[in-house]
C-alpha cells in the first residue's frame, strides 16, 4: 500500500513538471510569433514593403478634402482595444465568481481566476494582432487614397492634370513626414472600424455570458453593453466626420470586425464557458507517458481472466455426476 502512495505520488510530480515545460515552452513560441508579428507589421507600416498605387480622377470632390486630424487618435484606440477588455475581465470575475468556481485548469499551474482570465485575453490578443497584420497588409495592396489625399500628398500631376484619370503620381509635400504621406494612400479598410468593431463584440458577449443573472448585474448589464456599443459607433462615425475615410471603407471595418469578433468568441474562447476538463487532461497525460494504457491494458487482462475464471466455476457446478448405479 505505501509502494502504490509513493508511485502515485510520483506519478503526480511527472504529470505536473511536464504541464509546467509544455506551459513554458508554449509561452516562448507565442514570444516569438508575437516578435515575427510586430517585425512584419513594421516592415508593412514603414515602407519598406512595397506599397500599391491606386490613381486618382482629376479634381476629384471625394479626395479634396482638408486633413484635420483625428477626432479619436491611434493611442486612445489602442488604448480601448488593448486595455479596456481586460479591466472588464478581471472586475467581472473578481466581483461576481469566488476563486474555488473556476474548474476548466490543468494540473501544474497557479492561479485559478487569472490563469483563465488570462487565457481568454490571450485569445482576444492573438485574433487582435493577426486582424492588424491582415490589416496593414490589405491596405498596402490596395494603396486606396484618403478623402484628405490632395492635401496631404500633394501630387505633382494634380496642377497641371489635362486627363480625366491619372494612374502614376508622385507626391510633393515636404511639410509632413514620410509615414503621413504614405498613409495618404492607405485608405481601404478602416482600423479605427475593425478594431472598435471587434472589441464591442467581444465585450458585449463577454458581458452576457459571464455577468450573472443577479438583480444588480441585470440593471446594469444592458447599460454597460450599450455603453461598449456607443464606443464602437463613436469610432465608426469620427472616421467619416473627419474625413478620413470613406463610407465603403468603414463599412468593410465593420463586416471585418464583426467577422473577427464572432469567431474569437465562438471557436477560441469557446462562448466563455468554463468546462472541466482537468480528468481528461490527466487521462490524456498519462496515455502520453505510456503509463495509463499500460494500466488499462493490465487491469483488462485481469477482469477477462476473472471472468473466464467464474465462468467455468459455474458450468462445473452445473455439471452433475451420474452414480455408478445409474
Amino acid at each position: 500500500m505505501k509502494k502504490t502512495d509513493e508511485l502515485n505520488g510520483h506519478t503526480t510530480e511527472v504529470r505536473n513538471s511536464i504541464a509546467r515545460q509544455k506551459f513554458l515552452f508554449y509561452n516562448i513560441r507565442r514570444r516569438h510569433r508575437y516578435g515575427a508579428v510586430f517585425v512584419f507589421i513594421g516592415v508593412v507600416e514603414f515602407g519598406i514593403f512595397p506599397q500599391q498605387q491606386i490613381g486618382f480622377y482629376c479634381n476629384d470632390p471625394g479626395l479634396s478634402f482638408k486633413f484635420t486630424g483625428d477626432t479619436i487618435s491611434y493611442s486612445v484606440l489602442l488604448g480601448g482595444s488593448v486595455i479596456l477588455p481586460l479591466i472588464v475581465m478581471w472586475l467581472a470575475e473578481w466581483s461576481c465568481y469566488k476563486p474555488d468556481s473556476y474548474k476548466s485548469l490543468r494540473p501544474g499551474c497557479v492561479g485559478t481566476r487569472g490563469k483563465q482570465i488570462w487565457t481568454w485575453y490571450g485569445h482576444y490578443a492573438t485574433a487582435c494582432v493577426t486582424i492588424t497584420c491582415v490589416l496593414q497588409l490589405v491596405k498596402t495592396l490596395v494603396g486606396a487614397p484618403r478623402p484628405h489625399f490632395f492635401d496631404t500628398c500633394k501630387p505633382r500631376e494634380m496642377y497641371n492634370c489635362t486627363e480625366t484619370y491619372v494612374q502614376y503620381y508622385t507626391c510633393t509635400n515636404t511639410e509632413t513626414s514620410t509615414w503621413v504621406v504614405s498613409d495618404a494612400s492607405k485608405s481601404f479598410p478602416s482600423g479605427h472600424s475593425i478594431l472598435s468593431t471587434y472589441t464591442s463584440v467581444y465585450i458585449i458577449w463577454y458581458l452576457q455570458k459571464r455577468l450573472p443573472n443577479r438583480a444588480l448585474t441585470t440593471l446594469f448589464k444592458p447599460w454597460m453593453q450599450c455603453l461598449v456599443l456607443c464606443w464602437g459607433i463613436v469610432c465608426c462615425m469620427t472616421r467619416l466626420s473627419d474625413h478620413r475615410h470613406h463610407w465603403w471603407d468603414v463599412l468593410a471595418g465593420i463586416i471585418m470586425g464583426l467577422a473577427a469578433g464572432f469567431y474569437c468568441v465562438k471557436v477560441n474562447c469557446k462562448e466563455f464557458v468554463l468546462k472541466d476538463d482537468s480528468s481528461d487532461w490527466a487521462r490524456g497525460e498519462s496515455v502520453e507517458n505510456g503509463h495509463h494504457g499500460y494500466d488499462n491494458r493490465r487491469h483488462q487482462s485481469v477482469r477477462k481472466l476473472l471472468s473466464n475464471t467464474s465462468v467455468e466455476n459455474r458450468e462445473m457446478g452445473d455439471v452433475v455426476t451420474p452414480s455408478w448405479k445409474e
